[in-house]
């Protein structure tokens, strides 16, 4: 009876054991960065070495390197595994640079590039940890943050970004290359943006954004204007970036960004 026992259990063992490793081939993926929270419309990917794109669905997982675009009914919205988001909206595009995280520490970098359309960006734990580890390429430009939501429109080679916020914590550098000199904008007020025209261009001076821009950037998310601040997004506590020396952090956040900016 000992024995009959003793081999049931084994073989509960195996069994359970065999589960837990298919629960894990079935949501393990390697070189997986994220997964595609929302999608709508049409939203395809191409993930290297592969040159043809496939239907990308709700809940399918997102790899370092895919190229994903949305269609002109298309939507989506990506969560990585450090909780940085990026939405897209109708006929957009966003490639995945790199993605290292350690969930341990938060350590970790994440790298991505606009291609077009409207866009929305939440920052996850990397950012917060160390902002400077993380930066998102334009056409023409970078940017880099410190725990915030980021929000803008891409037009060919034109970039518009908005501060959406948090109030009082968050904050984004808009970079470009110009004559070989790197120029940053430091936006800290939610509501307030910048424009890069295009390659060489200066980032315009800091101003408030129309109604009529933001709303023009939410509709393409599929958002309404209140709802580009991102519901139930509550950011880790932060010191006060007034504390810290804006024109150091500025520098930094360039040279860290510098190459995507190249």
């Amino acid at each position: 009876m000992k024995k009959e026992m003793v081999l049931m259990g084994a073989v509960l063992i195996v069994m359970m054991t065999g589960t837990c490793g298919s629960l894990l081939a079935a949501t393990t993926f390697p070189g997986q960065v994220g997964t595609a929270t929302v999608v709508k419309g049409e939203v395809r990917a191409t993930t290297p070495p592969d040159t043809v794109a496939h239907t990308l669905r709700k809940g399918d997982p997102v790899f370092m390197g895919d190229k994903i675009e949305t269609g002109a009914d298309g939507q989506l919205e990506v969560k990585l595994l450090d909780k940085t988001v990026f939405s897209l909206g109708a006929s957009g595009g966003i490639t995945m640079d790199e993605f290292i995280y350690d969930p341990k520490t938060d350590d970790g970098k994440v790298r991505a590039s606009i291609l077009k359309g409207a866009f929305r960006i939440v920052t996850g734990k990397v950012a917060h940890k160390r902002s400077e580890n993380m930066s998102v390429g334009l056409p023409s430009g970078t940017l880099g943050f410190r725990g915030t939501i980021v929000a803008g429109i891409v037009d060919g080679t034109r970039s518009t970004i908005v501060l959406i916020g948090p109030v009082g914590v968050g904050r984004v550098y808009v970079t470009n290359l110009v004559n070989g000199q790197l120029i940053t904008v430091d936006i800290d007020e939610a509501g307030h943006g910048t424009i890069i025209d295009g390659p060489n261009s200066v980032p315009v001076d800091v101003f408030q954004v129309s109604e009529e821009e933001l709303a023009r950037i939410a509709a393409s998310l599929g958002l309404s204007v209140p709802d580009l601040n991102g519901e139930g997004y509550t950011p880790p506590d932060m010191p006060d970036p007034d504390a810290l020396d804006n024109e150091v952090q500025t520098e930094e956040t360039s040279k860290d960004i510098s190459a995507v900016s190249n």
